[in-house]
Protein backbone atom coordinates (compact mmCIF):
# COMPACT_ATOMS: atom_id res chain seq x y z
CA UNK A 1 0.00 0.00 0.00
CA UNK A 2 2.12 1.98 0.86
CA UNK A 3 4.56 1.57 -2.41
CA UNK A 4 1.76 2.28 -4.18
CA UNK A 5 1.17 5.67 -2.61
CA UNK A 6 4.63 6.80 -2.99
CA UNK A 7 4.57 5.62 -6.61
CA UNK A 8 1.51 7.91 -6.70
CA UNK A 9 3.10 10.70 -5.07
CA UNK A 10 6.30 10.36 -7.52
CA UNK A 11 4.32 10.41 -10.22
CA UNK A 12 2.20 13.37 -9.50
CA UNK A 13 5.33 15.46 -8.75
CA UNK A 14 7.14 14.16 -11.81
CA UNK A 15 3.65 16.01 -13.89
CA UNK A 16 4.14 18.76 -11.62
CA UNK A 17 7.86 19.02 -12.78
CA UNK A 18 6.96 18.75 -16.54
CA UNK A 19 4.13 21.23 -16.43
CA UNK A 20 6.56 24.03 -15.14
CA UNK A 21 9.14 22.70 -17.99
CA UNK A 22 6.59 23.36 -20.13
CA UNK A 23 4.96 27.07 -19.21
CA UNK A 24 6.97 29.98 -20.32
CA UNK A 25 8.12 31.96 -17.58
CA UNK A 26 7.46 35.80 -17.66
CA UNK A 27 9.95 36.89 -15.11
CA UNK A 28 10.52 40.12 -13.16
CA UNK A 29 7.43 42.22 -14.21
CA UNK A 30 6.61 45.11 -12.30
CA UNK A 31 2.56 46.80 -12.14
CA UNK A 32 2.83 50.26 -10.68
CA UNK A 33 0.05 53.20 -9.58
CA UNK A 34 1.03 54.97 -7.50
CA UNK A 35 -0.50 58.22 -5.33
CA UNK A 36 1.12 59.92 -2.49
CA UNK A 37 3.96 63.01 -2.55
CA UNK A 38 7.79 62.09 -1.39
CA UNK A 39 8.10 59.22 -2.87
CA UNK A 40 11.21 57.41 -3.74
CA UNK A 41 11.42 54.48 -6.19
CA UNK A 42 14.13 52.31 -6.81
CA UNK A 43 14.30 49.39 -9.11
CA UNK A 44 16.66 47.12 -10.95
CA UNK A 45 15.66 44.42 -13.36
CA UNK A 46 19.19 42.12 -14.21
CA UNK A 47 18.03 39.74 -17.26
CA UNK A 48 14.91 37.88 -18.79
CA UNK A 49 11.77 38.98 -19.66
CA UNK A 50 11.68 42.56 -17.92
CA UNK A 51 8.77 45.05 -17.81
CA UNK A 52 7.34 47.75 -15.97
CA UNK A 53 4.20 49.06 -16.12
CA UNK A 54 0.46 49.97 -15.13
CA UNK A 55 -0.74 46.51 -16.20
CA UNK A 56 -0.10 43.69 -18.28
CA UNK A 57 -0.44 43.63 -21.85
CA UNK A 58 -0.03 41.27 -24.71
CA UNK A 59 1.87 43.54 -26.49
CA UNK A 60 5.33 44.95 -25.36
CA UNK A 61 5.25 48.56 -27.24
CA UNK A 62 1.96 49.45 -26.12
CA UNK A 63 2.18 52.64 -24.34
CA UNK A 64 0.45 51.51 -20.70
CA UNK A 65 2.87 53.16 -18.35
CA UNK A 66 3.06 52.93 -14.95
CA UNK A 67 1.01 56.06 -13.25
CA UNK A 68 2.53 58.41 -10.28
CA UNK A 69 0.77 61.64 -9.29
CA UNK A 70 2.35 63.51 -6.38
CA UNK A 71 4.90 66.16 -5.83
CA UNK A 72 8.84 65.44 -5.00
CA UNK A 73 9.27 62.03 -6.29
CA UNK A 74 12.37 60.50 -7.34
CA UNK A 75 11.94 57.35 -9.72
CA UNK A 76 15.31 55.82 -10.53
CA UNK A 77 14.85 52.40 -12.72
CA UNK A 78 17.23 50.28 -14.45
CA UNK A 79 16.82 47.52 -17.11
CA UNK A 80 19.87 45.39 -17.83
CA UNK A 81 19.74 42.32 -20.42
CA UNK A 82 17.10 40.84 -22.51
CA UNK A 83 13.35 41.94 -24.01
CA UNK A 84 12.47 45.27 -21.53
CA UNK A 85 9.83 47.93 -21.68
CA UNK A 86 10.33 50.74 -19.70
CA UNK A 87 6.52 52.54 -19.44
CA UNK A 88 6.68 55.47 -16.76
CA UNK A 89 4.14 58.18 -16.39
CA UNK A 90 4.41 61.14 -13.80
CA UNK A 91 0.96 62.65 -13.92
CA UNK A 92 -1.10 65.83 -13.05
CA UNK A 93 -4.37 65.34 -11.57
CA UNK A 94 -6.36 68.14 -10.44
CA UNK A 95 -4.51 70.97 -8.59
CA UNK A 96 -1.66 68.57 -7.29
CA UNK A 97 1.14 69.72 -10.21
CA UNK A 98 3.93 67.55 -10.57
CA UNK A 99 6.77 69.50 -9.19
CA UNK A 100 10.42 69.04 -8.24
CA UNK A 101 10.55 65.85 -9.12
CA UNK A 102 13.32 63.16 -10.99
CA UNK A 103 12.94 60.65 -13.44
CA UNK A 104 16.12 58.76 -14.05
CA UNK A 105 15.60 55.73 -16.85
CA UNK A 106 18.46 53.18 -18.40
CA UNK A 107 18.25 50.55 -20.57
CA UNK A 108 21.16 47.94 -21.56
CA UNK A 109 21.30 45.69 -23.75
CA UNK A 110 18.64 43.60 -25.88
CA UNK A 111 14.98 44.60 -27.05
CA UNK A 112 14.66 48.07 -25.10
CA UNK A 113 11.47 50.95 -25.71
CA UNK A 114 11.42 53.24 -23.59
CA UNK A 115 8.40 55.45 -22.98
CA UNK A 116 8.92 58.35 -20.02
CA UNK A 117 6.16 61.38 -20.23
CA UNK A 118 6.09 63.79 -17.45
CA UNK A 119 3.18 66.43 -16.69
CA UNK A 120 4.38 69.04 -14.18
CA UNK A 121 7.04 71.78 -13.83
CA UNK A 122 10.41 71.90 -12.70
CA UNK A 123 11.19 68.22 -13.25
CA UNK A 124 13.86 66.16 -14.17
CA UNK A 125 14.29 63.18 -16.13
CA UNK A 126 16.85 60.93 -17.74
CA UNK A 127 16.81 58.62 -20.13
CA UNK A 128 19.56 56.53 -21.61
CA UNK A 129 19.29 53.25 -24.11
CA UNK A 130 22.86 51.32 -24.05
CA UNK A 131 20.98 49.55 -26.73
CA UNK A 132 20.36 46.80 -28.95
CA UNK A 133 16.67 47.23 -30.01
CA UNK A 134 15.83 50.41 -28.59
CA UNK A 135 12.95 52.94 -29.49
CA UNK A 136 12.74 55.87 -27.41
CA UNK A 137 9.48 58.40 -27.02
CA UNK A 138 9.59 61.04 -24.59
CA UNK A 139 6.90 63.92 -23.83
CA UNK A 140 7.29 66.73 -21.38
CA UNK A 141 4.06 68.76 -20.46
CA UNK A 142 4.76 71.73 -18.40
CA UNK A 143 7.27 74.31 -18.17
CA UNK A 144 10.90 74.62 -16.38
CA UNK A 145 11.51 71.05 -17.35
CA UNK A 146 15.03 69.43 -17.67
CA UNK A 147 15.40 66.52 -19.95
CA UNK A 148 18.51 64.30 -21.18
CA UNK A 149 18.02 61.25 -23.37
CA UNK A 150 20.92 59.49 -24.93
CA UNK A 151 21.03 56.40 -27.24
CA UNK A 152 24.03 54.88 -28.38
CA UNK A 153 25.06 51.04 -29.96
CA UNK A 154 28.61 49.51 -28.85
CA UNK A 155 30.29 47.63 -31.18
CA UNK A 156 29.78 44.17 -30.90
CA UNK A 157 25.84 44.77 -30.66
CA UNK A 158 23.56 44.24 -34.00
CA UNK A 159 22.00 47.64 -33.49
CA UNK A 160 21.17 49.95 -36.12
CA UNK A 161 17.54 50.84 -35.04
CA UNK A 162 17.87 53.31 -32.61
CA UNK A 163 14.65 55.64 -32.85
CA UNK A 164 13.95 58.72 -30.76
CA UNK A 165 10.77 60.80 -30.60
CA UNK A 166 10.64 63.76 -28.61
CA UNK A 167 7.33 66.05 -27.98
CA UNK A 168 7.63 69.14 -25.59
CA UNK A 169 4.54 71.19 -24.62
CA UNK A 170 5.08 74.03 -22.23
CA UNK A 171 7.73 76.98 -21.81
CA UNK A 172 11.53 77.46 -21.01
CA UNK A 173 12.44 73.76 -20.66
CA UNK A 174 15.67 72.41 -21.25
CA UNK A 175 16.42 69.43 -23.62
CA UNK A 176 19.18 67.78 -24.92
CA UNK A 177 19.33 64.19 -27.24
CA UNK A 178 21.55 62.22 -28.53
CA UNK A 179 22.13 59.29 -30.98
CA UNK A 180 25.86 58.12 -31.03
CA UNK A 181 26.42 61.48 -29.23
CA UNK A 182 28.42 64.48 -29.78
CA UNK A 183 25.59 67.53 -28.23
CA UNK A 184 27.92 70.25 -27.40
CA UNK A 185 26.82 73.91 -27.95
CA UNK A 186 27.65 73.87 -25.25
CA UNK A 187 26.04 70.82 -23.56
CA UNK A 188 29.33 68.02 -23.75
CA UNK A 189 28.29 64.22 -24.22
CA UNK A 190 30.70 63.82 -26.96
CA UNK A 191 31.08 59.63 -27.21
CA UNK A 192 32.07 57.90 -30.68
CA UNK A 193 34.08 55.14 -30.88
CA UNK A 194 32.74 52.97 -33.79
CA UNK A 195 28.99 53.62 -33.15
CA UNK A 196 26.23 51.27 -35.40
CA UNK A 197 22.67 53.08 -34.36
CA UNK A 198 20.26 53.76 -36.46
CA UNK A 199 19.57 57.43 -36.19
CA UNK A 200 16.05 58.83 -36.36
CA UNK A 201 14.44 61.54 -34.22
CA UNK A 202 11.76 63.42 -34.48
CA UNK A 203 11.13 66.74 -32.26
CA UNK A 204 7.49 68.38 -32.10
CA UNK A 205 7.40 71.37 -29.51
CA UNK A 206 4.84 73.86 -28.38
CA UNK A 207 5.85 76.00 -25.82
CA UNK A 208 8.10 79.22 -25.78
CA UNK A 209 11.49 80.21 -24.66
CA UNK A 210 13.26 76.31 -24.95
CA UNK A 211 16.36 75.42 -25.30
CA UNK A 212 16.82 72.17 -27.69
CA UNK A 213 20.37 70.34 -28.58
CA UNK A 214 19.88 67.72 -30.75
CA UNK A 215 23.17 64.99 -32.28
CA UNK A 216 23.23 62.05 -34.66
CA UNK A 217 26.81 61.04 -35.03
CA UNK A 218 28.44 57.26 -36.30
CA UNK A 219 31.57 56.31 -37.18
CA UNK A 220 30.76 53.47 -39.03
CA UNK A 221 29.71 53.21 -42.59
CA UNK A 222 25.80 51.37 -42.27
CA UNK A 223 24.43 54.24 -40.25
CA UNK A 224 22.60 57.31 -42.02
CA UNK A 225 21.16 60.29 -40.23
CA UNK A 226 17.30 61.87 -40.18
CA UNK A 227 16.15 64.70 -38.12
CA UNK A 228 12.53 65.98 -38.52
CA UNK A 229 12.06 68.99 -36.67
CA UNK A 230 8.89 71.20 -36.10
CA UNK A 231 8.16 73.99 -33.74
CA UNK A 232 4.72 76.06 -33.42
CA UNK A 233 6.02 78.59 -31.30
CA UNK A 234 8.13 81.39 -30.02
CA UNK A 235 11.87 82.47 -29.25
CA UNK A 236 13.28 78.62 -29.11
CA UNK A 237 16.94 77.87 -29.57
CA UNK A 238 17.59 74.76 -31.66
CA UNK A 239 21.52 74.19 -32.03
CA UNK A 240 20.91 70.54 -34.49
CA UNK A 241 23.83 68.49 -35.18
CA UNK A 242 24.57 65.65 -37.79
CA UNK A 243 28.10 64.06 -37.81
CA UNK A 244 30.28 61.66 -39.68
CA UNK A 245 29.58 59.05 -41.96
CA UNK A 246 26.69 57.95 -44.68
CA UNK A 247 24.21 60.33 -45.78
CA UNK A 248 22.54 63.21 -43.54
CA UNK A 249 18.83 64.66 -44.15
CA UNK A 250 16.62 67.00 -41.96
CA UNK A 251 13.28 68.52 -42.82
CA UNK A 252 12.80 71.51 -40.04
CA UNK A 253 9.35 73.73 -39.95
CA UNK A 254 8.98 76.85 -38.22
CA UNK A 255 5.64 78.49 -37.79
CA UNK A 256 6.39 81.25 -35.43
CA UNK A 257 8.43 83.72 -34.06
CA UNK A 258 12.07 84.70 -33.09
CA UNK A 259 13.81 81.28 -33.03
CA UNK A 260 17.37 80.95 -33.16
CA UNK A 261 18.09 77.55 -34.98
CA UNK A 262 21.85 76.22 -35.94
CA UNK A 263 22.01 73.59 -38.30
CA UNK A 264 25.30 71.03 -38.55
CA UNK A 265 26.19 68.75 -41.39
CA UNK A 266 29.32 67.81 -41.50
CA UNK A 267 32.35 65.34 -41.42
CA UNK A 268 33.14 62.40 -44.09
CA UNK A 269 31.12 60.44 -45.90
CA UNK A 270 27.91 60.41 -47.73
CA UNK A 271 25.60 63.36 -48.61
CA UNK A 272 23.69 66.72 -46.94
CA UNK A 273 20.10 67.61 -47.60
CA UNK A 274 17.94 69.99 -45.80
CA UNK A 275 14.69 70.46 -46.13
CA UNK A 276 13.78 74.12 -44.37
CA UNK A 277 10.55 76.21 -43.72
CA UNK A 278 10.38 79.31 -41.75
CA UNK A 279 6.77 81.14 -41.26
CA UNK A 280 5.65 83.17 -39.16
CA UNK A 281 5.35 87.40 -38.52
CA UNK A 282 8.63 87.88 -37.16
CA UNK A 283 11.81 86.29 -38.61
CA UNK A 284 13.69 83.41 -37.01
CA UNK A 285 17.60 83.45 -37.18
CA UNK A 286 19.16 80.07 -39.32
CA UNK A 287 22.84 79.37 -39.60
CA UNK A 288 23.39 76.27 -41.83
CA UNK A 289 26.71 74.80 -42.01
CA UNK A 290 26.97 71.49 -44.68
CA UNK A 291 30.08 69.34 -45.71
CA UNK A 292 33.32 69.69 -45.14
CA UNK A 293 36.16 67.10 -44.44
CA UNK A 294 36.16 64.47 -47.68
CA UNK A 295 32.30 64.12 -48.51
CA UNK A 296 31.27 63.08 -51.91
CA UNK A 297 30.00 66.95 -53.03
CA UNK A 298 28.75 69.77 -51.38
CA UNK A 299 25.32 69.69 -49.55
CA UNK A 300 21.98 70.52 -50.87
CA UNK A 301 19.22 72.37 -49.13
CA UNK A 302 15.87 74.06 -50.30
CA UNK A 303 14.58 77.08 -47.94
CA UNK A 304 11.47 78.82 -47.77
CA UNK A 305 11.06 82.12 -45.39
CA UNK A 306 8.47 84.36 -45.02
CA UNK A 307 9.87 87.58 -43.27
CA UNK A 308 7.89 90.16 -42.49
CA UNK A 309 10.49 92.13 -40.02
CA UNK A 310 11.58 95.55 -40.85
CA UNK A 311 15.08 95.49 -42.31
CA UNK A 312 15.39 91.44 -43.08
CA UNK A 313 15.76 88.16 -41.33
CA UNK A 314 19.07 86.71 -41.19
CA UNK A 315 20.13 83.60 -42.90
CA UNK A 316 23.76 82.08 -43.03
CA UNK A 317 24.37 79.22 -45.14
CA UNK A 318 28.05 77.52 -45.46
CA UNK A 319 28.35 74.53 -48.06
CA UNK A 320 31.86 73.44 -49.27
Amino acid sequence: MFEKILHRVTYILFAIIVWLAATPARSNDLYINQSGDNFTLNVTQDGRNNRISKKEDTVSSTANKATFIGKNQTLTVSQTGNNNFLGLYKHTYGSDTQTAGTMDATQTGNDNIMRLDNHGDNNNFYAKQDTTGAEMDLQIDGDGNTVDGRQLCHAGYSCNKDTMDMWVIGDDNDVKLGQGYKISSTGNFDYDSTEFGGHDIYLDIDGDGNDVILSQRSNNNTSDHYMNIDINSDNNTVHAMQQHNNDKSLTLTINNDDNNVSINQQKSGGTQTGTITLTGTYGTDLDLTMGTNNTTGPGTYSLYQNCQTVGGCSVSVTQN
